[in-house]
């Protein structure tokens, strides 16, 4: 991975933690605890399969899975310095990657 790219994980992680924290912390810990076990998913490893960590959210959660991915969203854009723009039928993945993307290339441009 590149430097930029272990930012964005870095920044990805945070913006997780922080965004499972609507619920609250012994929730969050649940959370961790609910993927670990019922999808095999460690926190450590949430980056390298979001597509795992987005199914275990809406196991559990439901449509309410959409508040908390939300949540990641804004504080993963607001770590960024980027906007965060709701569009119909983008899933949580697209905006991860959309984020990522966008971010890269700011980072690119002002250097």
């Amino acid at each position: 991975m590149t430097q930029n790219g272990d930012k964005f994980a870095k920044v990805l992680i945070e913006a997780v933690d922080d965004g499972l924290l609507i619920l609250g912390e012994s929730a969050r810990k649940a959370i961790y605890y609910h993927l670990e076990k019922e999808h095999s998913l460690k926190r450590e490893e949430v980056l390298e399969n979001l597509e795992v960590f987005a199914k275990g959210l809406e196991d559990m959660f439901g449509a309410g899975a959409l508040v908390i991915e939300k949540s990641i969203l804004a504080n993963l854009h607001s770590k960024l310095g980027l906007k965060f723009e709701e569009r119909k039928n983008c899933r949580f993945i697209d905006y991860l990657k959309k984020a990522k993307d966008a971010w890269l290339n700011k980072d690119e441009t002002s250097e």
